[in-house]
């Protein structure tokens, strides 16, 4: 990957490729990867994570700003502990929610560590994109400290 978080990350690629896979082919991915029976709702909730991943694939794959990015590890991290949240309340789905955890934490871990050099968007550069990360991350719980690792002060 370069250096330069701004010009791409690949790693978004392969987000994109797992995002079309649970769109394209949930009853896939829910057997086989998550051991899963597959049923309408799990298909259903496997379809709407893989068009989430799609979205975050295109916004944060190409240039993507450090606000942008911080919003990405936000969206990782909720997602993670909402997958735990699943592990320990559906013993049926515990072995599907570990492993979505674990992706989710990874993707997570990869944005942070892709935020450490980066620095701020001037304001009067910001796109919508990063207006609009701005305003999720000053309003949710831990937002304001991935803004700061931004380089937001």
């Amino acid at each position: 990957m370069p250096t330069d978080h701004r010009r791409s990350r690949r790693i978004e690629a392969v987000r994109g490729g797992w995002g079309a896979a649970l769109l394209i082919s949930p009853d896939a991915v829910l057997g086989t990867v998550h051991g899963l029976h597959v049923d309408r709702k799990s298909r259903i909730v496997t379809r709407i994570l893989g068009a989430r991943h799609l979205v975050q694939a295109l916004s944060s794959g190409v240039r993507p700003s450090a606000e942008v990015l911080a919003m990405g590890v936000w969206v990782d991290a909720v997602h993670a502990l909402t997958a735990l949240g699943l592990a320990v309340a559906d013993r049926h789905r515990a072995r599907a929610g570990l492993t979505d955890a674990a992706m989710a934490a990874l993707w997570a871990a990869a944005g942070h560590h892709d935020l450490a050099p980066s620095s701020a968007t001037p304001p009067d550069r910001r796109t919508v994109r990063d207006q609009l990360a701005v305003l999720v991350l000053s309003h949710v719980p831990a937002g304001p400290g991935l803004l700061s690792r931004a380089g937001n002060r």
